[in-house]
């Protein structure tokens, strides 16, 4: 549902501006194009630059929805260079702070080769995500703390996260909050997705894992960063002491899943958000 929003709030927001601009020509952005192109195959380019229905501000409205089209763009692209960048310096750090995966720290068969251990007392876990060998990162002082069954719902969390690569779904959230940041629902987006990416990275960890030992990891790591940098980690918020509180209740007590009907409602809400104002702006 968020994303068919994030499409949806994208497509109006670039086509608005561009249907009204194209209006002169036909009733949406469509129509218009096509009667632009019959001009200048009949008559050139001259003859579509210098049409008597052009309206400045019309004009001005087809400016606008390039100039945030391109806007869009440009920010999904620094906003991936950007964290991809500072993820494979993050990498790096912990590569040189991390200890070997080895038999005396008690992993026994929990963990992978793609576990990293950072020697701090702080209770850590979190991952890498990377195209080639992605990372699980846990602290020495999580391992004190948790038992091995505990521990091996921790990284079957992470390992949800790295497999299902909620990273790119949040990347595409956050380029679009900062994007738009004067858009209430761009900021409430990336609270949400960032929410449900964790308990979706909980429901994988519980075919396998008892609730329990979720349930009692999650008190250690309650204001785990994803995929962030553990810096990050260490300056939790009340925003992730109340996700990880909500979290915690659905584990405890967990909610009746939804029905077919009702699963099926929410996916045809999610294609008419998408399509209907696709149609009205294009059609």
């Amino acid at each position: 549902m968020w994303q068919a929003i994030g499409i949806s709030g994208g497509l109006a927001l670039v086509t608005a501006p561009l249907t009204w601009g194209l209006q002169p020509f036909g009733p949406g952005i469509a129509p218009a194009l096509v009667e632009l192109w019959q001009v200048f195959t009949t008559q050139g380019l001259n003859a579509v630059l210098t049409d008597s229905r052009w309206h400045p501000f019309g004009l001005a409205g087809i400016t606008l929805g390039l100039l945030l089209f391109g806007h869009l763009f440009l920010v999904l692209i620094h906003t991936a260079y950007r964290t991809f960048r500072q993820r494979k310096k993050h990498r790096e750090f912990v590569e040189i702070l991390a200890a070997s995966v080895k038999e005396e720290h008690g992993l026994n068969q929990a963990v992978s080769s793609g576990t990293r251990i950072l020697p701090v007392e702080h209770p850590l876990a979190y991952c890498l995500p990377a195209i080639n060998q992605p990372l699980t990162v846990v602290s020495q002082g999580l391992l004190e703390e948790l038992t091995p069954d505990e521990l091996a719902a921790v990284l079957a969390h992470e390992s949800a996260h790295l497999t299902q690569r909620h990273d790119l779904l949040r990347l595409a959230f956050e380029a679009w909050h900062k994007a738009a940041p004067w858009f209430p629902a761009t900021g409430v987006a990336v609270q949400e997705v960032t929410e449900l990416t964790e308990i979706m990275a909980d429901d994988s960890a519980l075919v396998d894992h008892n609730r329990n030992d979720l349930t009692a990891a999650l008190a250690f790591t309650a204001h785990e960063p994803g995929d962030q940098p553990a810096s990050n980690a260490q300056r939790a918020t009340a925003a992730d002491s109340e996700v990880a509180s909500r979290r915690i209740r659905r584990l405890t007590d967990p909610e009746k899943p939804l029905g077919s009907c009702k699963v099926g409602l929410v996916i045809i809400t999610a294609g008419l958000l998408v399509t209907v104002p696709a149609a009205i702006s294009l059609i």
